[in-house]
C-alpha cells in the first residue's frame, strides 16, 4: 500500500507540510498533549531550520516514504510509525512520527535515518 494512504502517513504527511509552510501551529495541533507540552511552535520552528539549514532553498518535496504497524517499540495506543522525507535544492531530511490511534503525534525523530 502507498504510504501516504495509511492513516499514519496522512498524519505525518500533513505535519511535514505544516512544518515546511511554517504553520507551526498547524503542526503542533497534530500532537498529543503531552508531546505538545514539551514542544513549542518556536521549538518545532527551531528543530526543523536547523535541520534544513544547509540547503540552498526552501523544501520542494515532501513524500510519505514508509509507514510500519508493528515495531519493537511499540506501544499500547500507538496506531504506527511513518516516515517521510522533506527535500529541496542541496538537501534531503524526513521527520519520523509515532502516531496514536487518537491520530496524534506522541514522538518525533528529526532527521534521516
Amino acid at each position: 500500500m502507498d504510504p501516504s494512504q495509511t492513516e499514519q502517513g496522512k498524519v505525518a504527511l500533513r505535519f511535514a507540510n505544516a512544518l515546511c509552510s511554517g504553520e507551526f501551529s498547524a503542526a503542533r495541533e497534530l500532537m498529543a498533549a503531552p508531546l505538545r507540552e514539551r514542544l513549542s511552535e518556536a521549538d518545532l520552528s527551531r528543530e526543523f531550520a536547523e535541520m534544513i539549514e544547509y540547503g540552498a532553498s526552501p523544501p520542494d518535496t515532501v513524500e510519505a516514504m514508509n509507514v510500519l504497524d508493528d515495531w519493537p517499540a511499540k506501544q499500547i495506543g500507538d496506531l504506527g510509525w511513518a516516515y517521510v522525507a522533506i527535500s529541496g535544492d542541496g538537501f534531503g531530511e524526513g521527520v519520523a512520527v509515532v502516531v496514536t490511534r487518537e491520530r496524534l503525534i506522541r514522538e518525533i525523530e528529526w532527521g534521516r535515518p
